[in-house]
């Protein structure tokens, strides 16, 4: 158990070093500037080996309400670049399957529905395999990068 988390932790490294050079740049679409999407990486970088070491302790992966009581309880909540209790003007979603043998986080700003110059923000996306995806809708203009 104790090299796969090695493995998961060493690759999730690997991942956010080679995308912090490329992901750090704010986008300004529809009025407010996104945080760079490197802390948006960032973060879901300590979410996903936060679940791990839950994992670890209780045998499940946590949900969202689990996680957080978990990062407040190990004094990490205060390491993420985003406010976990109060993520606005993001939106955090932790769900795991009914067993919580896996999980899925999504990071994402909520559309104006009637400001299309929002619909084009970049959200983050991760699981239980630790790779992490950055995604805008279909149709919009490329993130900088």
């Amino acid at each position: 158990m104790q090299i796969k988390r090695r493995v998961f932790l060493m690759g999730n490294l690997v991942l956010a070093l080679s995308l912090t050079g490329s992901a750090t740049q704010k986008q300004e679409v529809g009025g407010d500037p996104e945080i760079p999407t490197a802390k948006l990486v960032t973060t879901l970088r300590l979410l996903n080996t936060e679940q791990v070491s839950y994992r670890e302790e209780n045998h499940r992966f946590a949900s969202q309400d689990e996680l957080l009581a978990f990062l407040r309880k190990t004094h990490l909540l205060s390491k993420s670049p985003l406010d976990l209790e109060n993520p606005v003007p993001y939106q955090l979603n932790i769900t795991t399957n009914p067993d919580a043998t896996h999980y899925q986080i999504t990071i994402q700003r909520p559309p104006d529905f009637s400001d299309k110059s929002t619909w084009c923000r970049t959200a983050a996306f991760s699981d239980d395999g630790g790779l992490i995806f950055l995604g805008q809708v279909i149709d919009c203009p490329s993130a900088p990068r």
